[in-house]
């Protein structure tokens, strides 16, 4: 990021920055913890016959937090799978509508999918309910949709707004190098 850009940015994307940064340590650390768990219980279960018994099961709990809280950073980025062969096509300004409307309708999609996860994580949590081999709530299986699905809301927010006041930053051409790019511009 340049002194220029640097010196633009507000508050929130400031904010956001930090969030996006603590996403991604933490996705780090899961997948960390997720890989030694599996390592350490298959390694115990052939070598010295011992294993942990909801090893399996926080792998996969740690699995899903991965999956949806960390889909974060990629809405973010832009780097979330998206049909981006059109927008190539396109100037600067079709491109800025494209990707405002995509914008648009992933924080339609994301209130939807926050709504249902809530009542399903709700439910879980005010039934009771706990893992089958890992001691912990069933609910902290289905939190992460909801955490993961607000802050996807807030980044499609982010892009939404960004487009409606013409401050998106160029696409970057996945067949050439981003510092190229960059140098282009």
């Amino acid at each position: 990021m340049t002194d220029e850009t640097q010196r633009h940015t507000g508050f929130g994307v400031r904010i956001m920055n930090v969030v996006e940064a603590v996403v991604s340590w933490g996705s780090g650390l899961a997948l960390l913890g997720a890989t030694l768990t599996i390592f350490f219980n298959a390694s115990g279960r052939y070598l010295i016959g011992w294993s942990f018994l909801g090893g399996e099961e926080l792998a996969r709990l740690l699995t899903v937090w991965i999956t949806f809280v960390g889909t974060f950073v990629l809405v973010r980025r832009e780097g979330h799978v998206n049909i981006d062969l059109l927008l190539r096509a396109v100037g600067p300004q079709m491109q800025r509508f494209f990707r405002g409307a995509g914008a648009l309708i992933g924080i339609l999609v994301m209130i939807y999918l926050a709504s249902s996860s809530y009542d399903l994580t709700a439910f879980s949590f005010g039934s009771g309910q706990m893992g089958t081999t890992l001691p912990v709530p069933r609910g902290l299986f289905f939190l992460p949709v909801l955490v993961g699905a607000l802050l996807m809301m807030v980044a499609f927010a982010e892009i939404f707004w960004r487009a409606i006041t013409d401050t998106l930053p160029p696409l970057v051409d996945l067949g050439t190098d981003a510092d190229e790019q960059k140098a282009d511009i």
